[in-house]
């Protein structure tokens, strides 16, 4: 298993270039990642889930992730990253 932590400097020991540079790649998925919690907190009302039951709870949480799909894929539709489908 490989972990994907982070690398810190010490006090009058900063990271070698190496380190930085393994940083910035385990970095760049995390963002990936956080950036879609980060929409869900602020935008999709959190990512916590009141409800009573296991079916009721998966059911919010696929509309939620419906929701933000589908947010997605209007920003990038609307900054012409990738085309429209037409099925008519």
């Amino acid at each position: 298993m490989k972990l994907n932590i982070n690398e810190r400097g010490c006090r009058n020991r900063p990271l070698t270039g190496e380190q930085k540079a393994r940083n910035r790649d385990k970095s760049r998925v995390r963002a990936r990642v956080e950036h879609v919690f980060g929409h869900m907190t602020n935008s999709l009302g959190g990512i916590n889930i009141r409800s009573i039951g296991i079916a009721r709870a998966r059911c919010q949480i696929a509309l939620k992730n419906l929701a933000y799909n589908l947010q997605r894929y209007e920003c990038l539709v609307r900054l012409q990253k990738i085309p429209v489908s037409c099925y008519g």
